[in-house]
């Protein structure tokens, strides 16, 4: 089964948080896939960090932690293919732009057969989402 890890689960892994531990858990069981977005969205997420006066020790290993992780994770790349199913969720799902490119990242990764795929978010809206096209959430 393929599992696709929206951006809001793999900080976490590059993150110390509540979650940390669970997604951590996850990704030892199962490949990860994304869309190649979802780096920028996690470099973000660090910088963020570091603009709140996180440690620089702290902020450098989560960076060093994202080039580890995405070294091994399984991109799904800009494509018509993905624009088309991106626009397709945004047309169906109260979305943000990047959560459609997410949701429709995941579509592509899972064949077009959501039904066969897990989907891993955070985000409740996406959550729902996901679950509506198919994807076992969670």
């Amino acid at each position: 089964m393929v599992t696709y890890w929206d951006a809001s689960a793999l900080v976490p892994l590059v993150v110390r948080e509540a979650t940390t531990e669970l997604y951590t858990k996850i990704a030892k069981q199962t490949q990860i896939v994304t869309w190649w977005g979802s780096y920028l969205e996690c470099t973000s997420a660090i910088a963020r960090l570091a603009r709140r006066g996180s440690a620089q020790a702290q902020v450098a290993e989560s960076y060093r932690m994202l080039e580890l992780l995405a070294g091994e994770w399984r991109e799904i790349g800009s494509s018509e293919k993905l624009r088309r199913a991106a626009a397709r969720t945004l047309k169906t799902h109260v979305l943000r732009t990047s959560d459609a490119l997410q949701l429709g990242a995941a579509i592509i990764a899972s064949g077009f057969e959501p039904h066969t795929a897990r989907f891993v978010a955070e985000d409740k809206h996406l959550r729902q989402a996901a679950d509506r096209e198919g994807f076992v959430v969670g």
